[in-house]
C-alpha cells in the first residue's frame, strides 16, 4: 500500500506536469485538453504537480533512507522527460527509467539492498520495454520522423522481456510458461497493427500500454509470486476495458 501510494502519486504528478509543459503544443493539436481549454489555469496545475512531489518525497522519508533517495531519483527523472521529450529523441531512456525505478522504489521499501541479479534484470527489462514504447509512441507525431523505425522495433520487444527467464528461474517454471505465451501472443497484435498501411499506431501504443500489466504478470511467476499474478490480469483486464473510453497515450 505504502509503494502503491507513493508511486500513484508520482505518476500523477507526471501526468500533469506533462500538460503543463506541453501547453503550446497541445493549444494546436489538443486544444480540448484541461489546461488549453481553459477548465484548469496552468498556474493551479503547477501547484498540484508541487504538491503531489512533496507527498511523495514526504511519505517516502518514513519509509528510510533507501526509499527517500530512489523517489528523488525518480521525480529527477519525471521531471528531465517531460522538460526535454520535445525536443530530445533520447528523453525515451528517461521514461524508461521512470518504470526501472519503480522497481527499484519497491526494492527499497520492502528488502534494500535489493536481490540482485533479479532486481537489476526485472528493472532492466521493463526499462528497456519502456523506451520502445516511448519511441513507437512518438510516431503518433508525424513529425516525430520515427515512424519508420516502428515497423523494425516492433517485434523486438518482446524480446525485451521475455528473456528474463535465463537469468531470473523460477521454482515452478509451468506458471511463467503460460505467463510468457499470454505475454507473448499480446505482443503481436501492436506487431500486425503497425504493419498495416497506414500503420494504427495509437492502437499499438494502447496494446502495449495494456501489455504492461503482463510484463508484471511474467515477472511474478519468474519470482515464484504466482499467487499474485492473477491482480496483475485483472488490472489488465481493467486497463484494456479503460481504454475504450480514456485513450492513455
Amino acid at each position: 500500500v505504502f509503494v502503491a501510494v507513493v508511486v500513484s502519486l508520482l505518476y500523477v504528478a507526471g501526468m500533469v506536469l506533462n500538460d503543463v509543459v506541453d501547453l503550446a503544443v497541445d493549444r494546436r493539436q489538443r486544444p480540448a485538453r484541461p489546461i488549453p481549454s481553459g477548465h484548469v489555469s496552468r498556474r493551479a496545475a503547477a501547484a498540484c504537480v508541487l504538491l503531489l512531489f512533496i507527498a511523495a518525497i514526504a511519505t517516502s522519508a518514513t519509509g528510510g533512507t533507501p526509499a527517500l533517495l530512489v523517489s528523488t531519483a525518480l521525480v529527477a527523472a519525471i521531471i528531465g522527460y517531460n522538460l526535454t521529450h520535445q525536443r530530445w529523441v533520447a528523453s525515451c531512456l528517461l521514461m524508461g527509467a521512470c518504470r526501472g525505478l519503480v522497481y527499484l522504489y519497491a526494492c527499497s521499501v520492502t528488502t534494500w539492498p535489493p536481490t540482485w541479479p533479479a532486481a537489476g534484470v526485472l528493472a532492466g527489462s521493463i526499462t528497456l520495454y519502456t523506451v520502445a514504447l516511448t519511441l513507437v509512441a512518438r510516431a503518433e507525431v508525424p513529425s516525430s520522423g520515427t515512424a519508420p523505425a516502428c515497423r523494425w522495433l516492433a517485434p523486438c520487444i518482446g524480446l525485451l522481456v521475455l528473456p528474463a527467464a535465463v537469468w531470473v528461474r523460477p521454482s515452478h517454471p509451468v506458471a511463467a510458461l503460460l505467463a510468457a505465451c499470454l505475454l507473448g501472443g499480446w505482443l503481436l497484435r501492436p506487431v500486425m497493427l503497425l504493419g498495416r498501411s497506414p500503420p494504427a499506431t495509437i492502437k499499438a501504443v494502447l496494446t502495449y500500454l495494456a501489455g504492461m500489466c503482463l510484463v508484471d504478470t511474467y515477472f511474478l511467476t519468474l519470482l515464484d509470486r504466482a499467487a499474485w499474478a492473477p491482480i496483475a490480469l485483472i488490472l489488465f483486464a481493467l486497463t484494456c476495458w479503460a481504454h475504450r473510453r480514456i485513450p492513455g497515450t
